[in-house]
């Protein structure tokens, strides 16, 4: 072998050895493991509406639901609101939305904005809803005698008694109205507005506005009836009086309120008789005059022979009178002009002839007699 051959070889074994060494020294030998991608971001929690959220209704906890974000929804929100469109949102919690008021209509599944929220405070207390010289009063009233029960805060009714009435040996079921264009102010005895099913069986309670007479009819009324309430428009605005000299009922309302805020009228069967037209006693005539034989033995008289028609005029034993000098009643002394009232009585046209009697036996044993007329 040539001497040049030899020379070759071992330079090429060199540089080869140099090679892999260098190789070896870069790590172009050592296996690498496959490059594992970076972790996907926790998904961002939302808190969204789970149905129809409508301006100036209260909704509560159960209205809302938390779910993850989309990357559309994420992309769209910052190009929106820029870096901080995180800090817009409402807390992913859905307690964070219980008792909180929209400021306008908010569809199902849409993100929900502390932008779009009243401030979580309370309300005003009830009293700073009422207007001047006006009284609060509540009644439970059942479905089907508040139209279906969607009468809302801020709509304006009638209040209407169905009584049984009873007077001059009659019996009559009776309605009339007893306040007229009252203001809801309260409903379901709850400060917040909230949208809820109310059932069939059960009243639902609504807080009337009404000037002081009015209020406290209304709350004596409940006891002698059943109450319904009848939506009307809005009513003109009067400021400092509530007489309508075109209404019989309201001529004298201002009086009556003056009177009740004084403290020197009380409410009565006087107040149901001249709403529901209770008209005046018709005078009972009198009995028939007994048929007197007179007797004559001799020259002195006899005891007479005393003849009663059908057994009319024929003496009883007295009763004591459960009745108060002067005549009783509210009417004061019986007399020509002021004849004895007629005996009136209201109860709830639901009750039973049994279930009256018994009611005026409690309130005869409670109250003493009442009797009303004109």
């Amino acid at each position: 072998m040539k001497a040049s051959t030899v020379f070759a070889l071992a330079v090429s074994l060199l540089i080869g050895l140099a090679a892999a060494a260098g190789a070896k020294y870069a790590g172009l030998f050592d296996k690498k493991p496959p490059e594992v991608p970076p972790p996907a971001p926790p998904p961002i929690k939302v808190l969204v509406a789970r149905t129809n959220l409508f301006a100036g209704m209260t909704m509560t906890a159960n209205q809302a639901m938390v779910r993850n974000l989309s990357p559309h929804e994420q992309k769209e929100l910052e190009s929106r609101y820029g870096a901080t469109w995180q800090d817009r949102l409402m807390p992913p919690l859905v307690t964070a939305a219980h008792l909180r008021t929209p400021l306008k209509n908010i569809q199902a599944d849409d993100p929900l904005f502390e932008k779009d929220f009243a401030p979580a405070v309370l309300p005003d207390e009830l009293s700073k809803l009422l207007e001047p010289n006006t009284r609060a009063v509540n009644v439970g009233v059942m479905k089907d005698n508040c139209a279906g029960g969607t009468i809302r805060v801020g709509e304006f009714v009638d209040v209407l008694l169905t009584t049984r009435v009873a007077f001059d040996d009659k019996e009559e079921l009776r309605t009339a109205c007893i306040a007229r264009a009252c203001k809801v102010i309260m409903k379901r005895n709850s400060i917040w507005q909230l949208i809820a099913s109310d059932p069939d069986d059960k009243p639902i309670h609504f807080t009337l506005q009404a000037n002081p007479y009015r209020a406290a009819l209304i709350q004596y009324a409940l006891s002698f009836g059943q109450v319904s309430l009848q939506p009307v428009p809005t009513p003109t605005k009067t400021t400092g009086t509530f007489t309508d000299l075109s209404s019989t009922e309201y001529a004298q309302e201002d009086k009556r309120i003056e009177e009740v805020n004084r403290g020197s009228r009380l409410i009565g069967l006087e107040d149901l008789v001249r709403i529901f037209q209770i008209p005046p006693s018709s005078p009972k005539p009198p009995p028939p005059q007994p048929v007197v034989i007179q007797h004559l033995s001799g020259i002195q008289q006899a005891a007479p022979t005393v003849f009663y028609v059908n057994g009319q005029g024929a003496p009883t034993q007295a009763k004591p009178s459960s009745q108060p000098a002067g005549g009783g009643g509210y009417g004061g002394k019986v007399g020509p002009n002021n004849p004895q009232p007629a005996s009136t009585t209201f109860q709830s046209p639901n009750a039973t002839a049994a279930d009256a009697r018994q009611k005026a036996a409690e309130d005869a044993k409670k109250y003493g007699t009442i009797r009303s007329g004109n």
